[in-house]
Parts: structure tokens; C-alpha cells; sequence
């Protein structure tokens, strides 16, 4: 073989190893763009647009019947929302696949102390219209709770992940105060996406395309509306809390954005992950807390440090009560306070080891 056949046959066999050595997805979607893009762009949509159905909880449904639902209209699209107690108001945002409800754990605490708490299904989520949802759509929705501030009274946020990127973009948008508290927030959410598309095999043009369609017709640039770019942008105080363990969003994207301005403080948290930080008691009296103070109506305080100190007697006697009762009941407990897994966890955990060690012995 002379060296010409060599090197044919070297290029032959790279050829071979790229073609064959890139995820199936990726050449059916090469395929698909090639010869029918408008088929691959709706599939494309509901791989990465279509949020999953949020499974409601018995405790959420409870908490929903107690709020006085509404609805408004956004992008000639219906939002549903919700709303509990009276005085300033405090938005719950949550995450992409997540509903409004899912934040349920700072309602009791914030409406005995004086505060309106309002949440809503982000476009395509729980109850509101759509089948596809995008960081543009959810932005709209808190822009119009900020835009007709005068009839919500916002004055704080608490928001998840994805939700807490677009309560970002609304503050910036609408030159709008808030205090906020970011949890696990969704920063860089421009380098998500790329990775999302790139690791399903999405073609570069293909997903260039679908972007732009979606910034034309909501007025906005993906690049430019970044979260972690509109930062230095953002007038009032944040607070960032995040679990250094989150496999879903980077702690790492939290902690550099607390060095972009001294507005932004953060708190980490250790071994809750990007959901179950939405459940912990000990973090979500913190945040409660937080707010509280940022927010000092006086009247208020008095009356949110009680009713702290009652719901931690509360959690501490439902712990109790689990330690001490049968399998039933412990189910029975574990479905309806997601708040307290943690903790329970650790008592079947602790009861098993004991168990072991007897039975060695």
C-alpha cells in the first residue's frame, strides 16, 4: 500500500469513526432539518419547550382551595394565579416543569404576618393555557405583576430556579425595586440552552432559527436578556441561596454572581439539591426571615417572629410524631409534609442502623 492509499484510507476510516461516532439524535435531526425542517422544529419545540406536567400533592391542593384564584391575561394567553392573606405582597415564582403551588411551604408563615402571597402556573404549566413555554413567556407574566404594581402591591419575590431568572429580566425590564430572594437561579441560561442542544445533537442552524423566532416575536435577545448579564442592571438587594451540591444548576454560576455587585449576597446550603431546597424547614424559615426584615413593616415583625417560632414547635411535633408511629401513619406523613423528608428520612435511617447493631449482636 503506497502512502496515498494510506492516507485515503486513514481519512476514509475519521470519516467513518465521525460519522458513526456521534449520538444517533444528532443524525436524525441532520436528517430531519434537511429534508423536513418544519417537522424538526416542532419536534424540536416539544423536546425543549413542552414543560412535564407538575404532579400536585394532597397539601397543595389544600393550600390551593384556601387561596382565592384569578386569572390574567398575558401574550393573549390565560395565566392562572393564585393568592392568600392581605398587606404588601410577596410573588412566588417557581421552575421550569414546576406550578406556582409548589413554593406552598412560605405561605402560612407569610400571610399571618401581615402579607399577600401571590403565585400563578407559568405559561404552558399546572393550569395555564399553552403547550410550550419559554424564559420570554414567563418573563411577560411577572413584567405584568410589576407593570400594574398598584393593583398587587408587589414588593418582594421569591422565586425558583428558572422563575427566578425571569424575575431577573422583569426588574431590569421594568426598572422595577423588588426585594428578592434567588433560589438555585437559573443564570446563565443562554449557555443551558447551547449545552441542552448540543448534548441531544441538535444542528447549530436548527436551534440559531428556533431562538430567533422566539426573540422576534417576544421582543427580547436571548444573549443580550441573559440573566447573569442584566445583574449589574438590578437596583435592589438579592439574596442568592444555593446548595453547593446541585446537580441541576451550578453553584458555581450563583457564586460568581455574587461577585459582580455588593447588592448580591449569598447563602450556600449543603445536601439539598435544586428541589428539595424548597422543602427544607430550616431554609425556608431563613428565607422567610429575610424577607421579613427587608421588607420591615414593623408591625410585621413581632407577628412573623412568633409565627416562625410556632411553625418550628409545629414541624418539631410532626417529627416527634413520626419517630413514634407505625408504617402507615409514617407514609401518610411523608406525602403530605415534603418540607420535612429530610428529617424523616434520617429517623428511618437512624432506626435501621440501631436495628442492624442489635441484631448483630
Amino acid at each position: 500500500m503506497n502512502e496515498n492509499q494510506l492516507n485515503s484510507t486513514k481519512e476514509s476510516t475519521n470519516v467513518r469513526e465521525k460519522k458513526f461516532g456521534r449520538p444517533l439524535l444528532n443524525i436524525l435531526f441532520e436528517g430531519l432539518w434537511r429534508y423536513a425542517p418544519g417537522l424538526s422544529k416542532q419536534i424540536v419545540k416539544r423536546l425543549f419547550f413542552a414543560p412535564a406536567r407538575y404532579p400536585i400533592r394532597p397539601l397543595e391542593k389544600k393550600y390551593l382551595r384556601q387561596g382565592r384564584a384569578f386569572e390574567i391575561r398575558v401574550n393573549d394567553s390565560r395565566v392562572k394565579c393564585w393568592k392568600w392573606g392581605r398587606g404588601p405582597g410577596v410573588l412566588l415564582a417557581h421552575g421550569w416543569n414546576g406550578r406556582g403551588i409548589q413554593l406552598h411551604c412560605f405561605i402560612q408563615s407569610l400571610t399571618e404576618a401581615g402579607y399577600t402571597v401571590v403565585t400563578f402556573d407559568g405559561p404552558g404549566h399546572g393550569e395555564s393555557e399553552g403547550k410550550t413555554s419559554s424564559y420570554f413567556e414567563y418573563s411577560d407574566v411577572i413584567r405584568h405583576f410589576f407593570k400594574f404594581a398598584a393593583d398587587y402591591h408587589i414588593k418582594g419575590a421569591i422565586a425558583h430556579s428558572f422563575g427566578a431568572a425571569a424575575v431577573i429580566n422583569a426588574m431590569v425590564k421594568e426598572n422595577y425595586p423588588v426585594e428578592a430572594v434567588l433560589i438555585a437561579p437559573a443564570l446563565k441560561l443562554n449557555e443551558i440552552l447551547e449545552k441542552m442542544f448540543y448534548g441531544l445533537g441538535v444542528p447549530e442552524p436548527l436551534f440559531k432559527i428556533l431562538i430567533e423566532e422566539y426573540e422576534a416575536h417576544f421582543g427580547y435577545n436571548l444573549r443580550a436578556d441573559d440573566p447573569i448579564k442584566l445583574l449589574k442592571q438590578v437596583k435592589s438587594r438579592i439574596l442568592v441561596v444555593h446548595d453547593q451540591e446541585d446537580e441541576t444548576i451550578s453553584y458555581g454560576d450563583s457564586l460568581a454572581a455574587s461577585r459582580i455587585t455588593d447588592r448580591i449576597s449569598l447563602q450556600p446550603t449543603h445536601g439539598l439539591g435544586h428541589k428539595r431546597i424548597l422543602y427544607d424547614r430550616k431554609t425556608v424559615t431563613m428565607i422567610i426571615k429575610e424577607i421579613g426584615d427587608r421588607l420591615n413593616p414593623q408591625s410585621n415583625q413581632n407577628g412573623l417572629k412568633a409565627e416562625m417560632e410556632d411553625s418550628m414547635k409545629n414541624m418539631q411535633q410532626l417529627i416527634e410524631d413520626y419517630r413514634a408511629a407505625d408504617f402507615e401513619r409514617r407514609v401518610y406523613l411523608f406525602l403530605e409534609c415534603p418540607e420535612l423528608r429530610g428529617d424523616f428520612i434520617e429517623i428511618d435511617q437512624g432506626q435501621a442502623d440501631t436495628r442492624a447493631a442489635v441484631s448483630s449482636n
